[in-house]
């Protein structure tokens, strides 16, 4: 691993370093959906706030339901967790993979997680494809992966913003199905992606396919920590097996089985992240010794062109009360990357005078 593990939406440690209240804080470092959670989340919570004293069910059916009809998929091939971080180690747990492959940069948990478990690592360079994995790319590497492996991505990858389309991953797959391997998508951006380039619907034919879900970014609960697992029934069986009983907690097990189904809050999000990314990119591309990629999901990934380092400017940002992701932390990268979340438009132009005046004083 490449330096100290660090993960964006610190804002408690920011205040306090600041000596503001956390509220007044522009966190650009977590890639949480702008409009905030859905109306509904707050009454649901009230209307539940008296059960806090009985366990969470253990069962959680209507979640299940509620997601499998959301994923476009069935309750059995669906399992709920306590955040991606935990379905990861449970993947880890059941599979034991003899080797993962790991294109990178991308999220640091994959590669902690099968460091504690002494699994051997391949890391895949995409900084020389300019961010991308493709078909090139994986016939560059496919002599490396050996029975059972687990091939690990990040669709679309954080903290590039880039994606892998559907016709490849389903050759992807197939590849590793003959070779007796798991492919892992986390899908943890995909409800941000403007067209469908999941893939859920291929879950059911192939027991070497294993997709993680997050609730968390896409409907604004961070703080309640939900994730999915999809996967064929007789592996999300081996996930149980391994599952705490209690992993939900009773507000995320009640507001997750309603806020799937909130169409008007999900139908305004997907319109207001598709103009507003475009928007945040294009005056991003305009500051000079700023070059940032096109973004997909719900975040912009920048490279500083000029001779000014990310510490250094994300030191000048956090003056003015704005944290942006350095990402000077993972692999292949070093102190010319960051990303910054797709927030409201306020916020976002707060960001794009903030880093004019920076760049070019």
């Amino acid at each position: 691993m490449q330096g100290k593990p660090i993960h964006g939406g610190n804002v408690y440690k920011a205040a306090k370093e600041l000596n503001i209240p956390y509220e007044q804080i522009l966190d650009f470092s977590a890639n949480i959906n702008p409009l905030g959670f859905a109306p509904i989340v707050e009454e649901i919570i009230m209307e539940h706030i008296k059960d806090i004293i009985y366990y969470p069910d253990v069962e959680q059916n209507e979640l299940k339901e509620a997601a499998a009809s959301y994923y476009n998929t069935s309750p059995k091939n669906l399992m709920p967790g306590n955040g991606s971080v935990e379905l990861i180690n449970i993947i880890l747990e059941a599979l034991r993979p003899s080797k993962t492959i790991i294109p990178s940069p991308t999220f640091s948990e994959y590669a902690l997680s099968c460091e504690s478990r002494n699994i051997e690592t391949v890391f895949v360079n995409m900084r020389t494809n300019d961010f991308r994995f493709d078909l090139e790319l994986f016939d560059n590497i496919k002599g490396k992966i050996t029975q059972n492996s687990l091939f690990i991505i990040c669709n679309p990858n954080n903290p590039t913003g880039k994606l892998v389309r559907k016709e490849d991953l389903a050759i992807i797959l197939r590849e590793l199905q003959n070779k007796k391997s798991y492919l892992m998508l986390d899908e943890a951006f995909m409800d941000f992606v403007d067209k469908d380039e999941s893939m859920v619907s291929y879950i059911e034919e192939h027991d070497n396919l294993i997709i993680l879900k997050s609730v968390t970014k896409f409907f604004a609960l961070a703080g309640l920590r939900l994730g999915f697992v999809l996967a064929n029934q007789k592996l999300i069986k081996r996930f149980y097996d391994l599952k705490d009983p209690w992993n939900i907690n009773t507000f995320a097990g009640f507001v997750g089985s309603k806020v799937m189904s909130d169409k008007p809050y999900i139908d305004r999000t997907r319109q207001y992240i598709l103009l507003e990314k475009r928007r945040l990119w294009g005056n991003l591309k305009d500051i000079p010794g700023l070059e940032p990629l096109f973004p997909e999901a719900n975040f912009v990934f920048v490279k500083i062109t000029k001779d000014e380092k990310i510490s250094t400017l994300a030191e000048k940002l956090k003056k003015k009360g704005i944290l942006i992701r350095d990402c000077s932390n993972y692999m292949f990268l070093d102190d010319s990357f960051f990303r910054v979340a797709v927030k409201s438009r306020e916020d976002n132009d707060v960001l794009i005078s903030a880093l004019k005046e920076i760049m070019n004083p």
